[in-house]
């Protein structure tokens, strides 16, 4: 028997794929939480060019309802997330030293789930605004 564990301690065969195991899970999780974070600044950016299109629509429709610019931003979400996305609107009279217009500030918000729950990231409200003026 002690032969056999002087022969076990002695050889160093595997010892490349025991560092392997190590250092592995750390691989992963950098690989893992590099796509997410590249995630998260593609729904921002999504969120952002939404916020900034239903702005423009709601300028060449100054009198449609909330709703439909609202639907308008939904729709422009990438992959899907549209229904996800709370929008606010808070009106400005007098806007830009003009009595005859109205400012209205599009503010969308999002809140972003990361997918590498060990790591405790938690989630992270993305928030995109944009101001259609309207006469």
């Amino acid at each position: 028997m002690a032969g056999l564990a002087a022969r076990l301690a002695g050889d160093r065969r595997g010892g490349a794929i025991l560092e392997f195991a190590l250092v592995l899970p750390l691989l992963v999780t950098l690989f893992v939480g590099g796509v997410d974070i590249g995630r998260m600044f593609y729904v921002r950016q999504g969120l952002e060019y939404a916020t900034e299109e239903a702005a423009r629509y709601y300028m060449l429709n100054p009198t449609t309802a909330e709703s439909n610019v609202t639907t308008q931003l939904r729709n422009k979400m990438p992959g899907g997330m549209g229904p996800s996305v709370n929008v606010a609107y808070t009106d400005t009279a007098n806007c830009n030293s003009n009595s005859s217009v109205t400012c209205t500030t599009v503010t969308a918000t999002y809140v972003f789930n990361f997918a590498v729950g060990y790591l405790n990231l938690g989630t992270q409200t993305l928030r995109a605004t944009a101001q259609a003026v309207r006469y």
